[in-house]
């Protein structure tokens, strides 16, 4: 049925509104992108260096008595979901979860899986699952992530894996590549892989003094460490959550441009048919009063 101009005119002022909208959304957007952005990449080089760091001072210790290096035999997981409190930012969110799903259907089918997320939406999503998960928390990622923030949760996370509680910790979230793509990673934290950020320098530890010993530096630097991967995995998610959420929201924009057109020129040639429809009458009016 098609749609008389007063309806249209209606329809076309709803969607102006949405326009207005998404379009302060998208410039919101970009002006929390570029601090969380600058937040991450900052951060990224600190990461890296300690790393090494560490790679090189476990390669140049015996660190067989610490239990966050330890590897054994895995029958429970705890899986960290990291997404955004809110929506309206594409597929950001359901790449996540739907990493997720796939890592507790294959790769730990065999394992019992405690979820802890960080996020209002991993949690919405689970909850209507009938999935309870171990931690829930939110809030956590607003427009500055706090180091703190990330400490109090893997101080339990740790404090679980020591007990025995979980054998095998993995952190689920997006990392932050450019406006356009987040990429979704899969990262372990426990028990600490070193293998693959062992340095080029391998002698880097050799060129400091430690005191009181390499060991007891080590052994401080491991927890702390731990926490700074999930604290950079929450930088890369923020970055990362308000990138596509620009992206959504121009996206939104221009579709409501489009709309817009469209509507308007459906608009005038409904108006333009009322036109020649009075003026045929008018017409025949006038031929009818010659008669």
């Amino acid at each position: 049925m098609a749609l008389s101009m007063r309806d249209i005119k209606r329809k076309i002022g709803s969607i102006q509104k949405t326009q207005q909208i998404t379009k302060a959304m998208k410039m919101v957007a970009a002006a929390k992108l570029r601090k969380a952005q600058e937040a991450t990449l900052t951060f990224r080089p600190f990461k890296n260096k300690l790393e090494q760091m560490i790679a090189s001072l476990v390669s140049s210790t015996s660190h067989q008595d610490n239990d966050l290096l330890r590897f054994r035999d895995v029958k429970s997981v705890d899986l960290i979901v990291i997404t955004s409190d809110r929506g309206l930012c594409g597929a950001f969110n359901h790449n996540v979860l739907k990493e997720t799903e796939r890592l507790i259907n294959t790769k730990f089918s065999e394992k019992k899986v405690n979820l802890i997320l960080i996020g209002r939406f991993s949690n919405n999503y689970f909850k209507f699952r009938g999935v309870k998960p171990k931690e829930f928390y939110e809030d956590v990622l607003k427009d500055n992530v706090e180091f703190i923030n990330a400490s109090k949760i893997m101080d339990k996370v740790i404090a679980d894996f020591l007990n025995g509680d979980s054998d095998e910790v993995y952190v689920v979230f997006n990392r932050f590549v450019n406006v356009l793509v987040q990429k979704v990673t899969v990262k372990k934290l426990l028990p600490i892989m070193i293998g693959d950020k062992v340095p080029s320098e391998h002698n880097l530890a050799e060129k400091f003094t430690f005191e009181p010993d390499k060991e007891t530096v080590l052994k401080e630097l491991l927890p702390k460490f731990v926490k700074m991967e999930l604290y950079d995995a929450m930088l890369e998610s923020l970055a990362g959550e308000h990138a596509a959420r620009m992206t959504a929201m121009d996206a939104a924009t221009t579709n409501a441009g489009e709309m817009i057109k469209n509507l308007t020129l459906e608009f005038n040639k409904a108006r333009q048919a009322t036109i020649t429809r009075e003026l045929v009458e008018i017409t025949t009016s006038i031929e009818a009063m010659k008669q």
